[in-house]
């Protein structure tokens, strides 16, 4: 049926929007591997009702290719895990503004072209859901992307730390043009933060105090490269270590984020996490341990949820952040709870037992 499509545009077509596309594909493709996402459904909506119907970006490699060809550019490392047939989808060029620090504007060359009109074609595309997935810090870009989905009225999900659904001016915003906004920040499905907080929960849990606590990163995605830019960097780590510190009920010593880029990575995030706290009769705690995965589709796997869910919330005529969501999918949700009421709250919503 027509109303089970999930039509959803996306701006920045890089290697979430890589991990997103090849992981739609290769659950059409591949059935039995639906049940490595938390939720194989969400009310009647699987990964393969999603279609992607618009995509923008400034990179002129990306600009003016099918989308089926932009996601494997090489400046993209996601790797290739399945052939993707072309999508009769036209990367068109977005708004750059503050889009690139100065160490992208060193390996992107800006597409010199006129800007698209981001509304005519959320419009004339029938997208219902815009995902923003450009890169951490480009606050104006992520504002004119925000914009331009209250003007199309349809819901936006921002996979940035900008503050968007987070900001009482923006959700008001939202709410006003009676359409959902979900983020901010979006949480990998099995990342750094998620196993940091499991660690401090179960810690928590047996009664250890914690004390001191750090995970840090190294990567070659462009993401990191971005955030080697001080700025970007900090704003990023605040985000992370503020989600990580409402684990705990003590106040405690955090260090969190990403420490150095690393080309040769490519796509692997390698996260070394260190907790120290103190159990019965002040017995001393420690854990030292190693992450390595793929950020594309590690993204991806939370996205695919997040996308359904938000239809579930716009078959309902949601409007405004729908909270559920929000603090199920991203560090920077405008509601934060620790990870276990956050799966319920969104399957309490599922269910039609919560009303956002």
């Amino acid at each position: 049926m027509e109303n089970d499509t999930i039509k959803v545009a996306i701006a920045g077509v890089g290697n979430v929007a890589s991990g997103l596309i090849q992981g739609i594909v290769y659950l059409k493709e591949y059935e039995e591997e639906k049940e490595n996402l938390l939720h194989p459904k969400i009310g009647s909506y699987e990964a393969k009702n999603i279609q992607i119907v618009a995509a923008f970006d400034v990179d002129s490699n990306k600009v003016n290719k099918d989308l089926s060809d932009a996601i494997f550019v090489p400046i993209n490392s996601t790797p290739q895990f399945i052939q993707v047939e072309q999508l009769g989808v036209e990367v068109f060029k977005g708004p750059l503004k503050d889009g690139l620090s100065e160490h992208l504007r060193q390996v992107i060359q800006v597409a010199e072209i006129e800007e698209a009109n981001i509304v005519e074609i959320l419009r004339k595309t029938g997208a219902e859901i815009l995902i923003c997935a450009i890169p951490t810090g480009a606050e104006e870009a992520v504002k004119a992307y925000a914009q331009a989905a209250i003007d199309a009225e349809i819901s936006f999900i921002n996979c940035t730390p900008t503050r968007i659904a987070s900001d009482p001016t923006w959700a008001r915003k939202f709410k006003q043009a009676n359409v959902c906004v979900i983020g901010d920040d979006l949480q990998s499905l099995s990342g750094g933060t998620v196993l940091h907080k499991g660690f401090l929960d179960v810690l928590k849990e047996q009664g250890v105090k914690i004390k001191d606590t750090y995970q840090l990163d190294v990567s070659g995605g462009l993401e990191t490269l971005n955030t080697l830019d001080d700025d970007r960097k900090q704003y990023k780590r605040n985000i992370k270590e503020r989600s990580i510190q409402e684990s705990v009920i003590n106040e405690i010593n955090i260090a969190s984020g990403t420490s150095d880029y690393l080309e040769f990575l490519g796509n692997r995030r390698i996260g070394h996490f260190w907790i120290f706290g103190e159990g019965f009769m002040g017995m001393p705690v420690k854990i030292d341990i190693r992450l390595e995965t793929l950020d594309g589709p590690n993204a991806a796997g939370t996205l695919i949820d997040v996308i359904r869910a938000t239809k579930i919330a716009i078959n309902r005529a949601g409007n405004g952040p729908i909270s559920s969501i929000c603090a199920y999918g991203f560090k920077a949700p405008p509601v934060t709870t620790d990870r276990h009421t956050a799966h319920q709250w969104l399957n309490e919503y599922i269910e039609g037992r919560r009303i956002e």
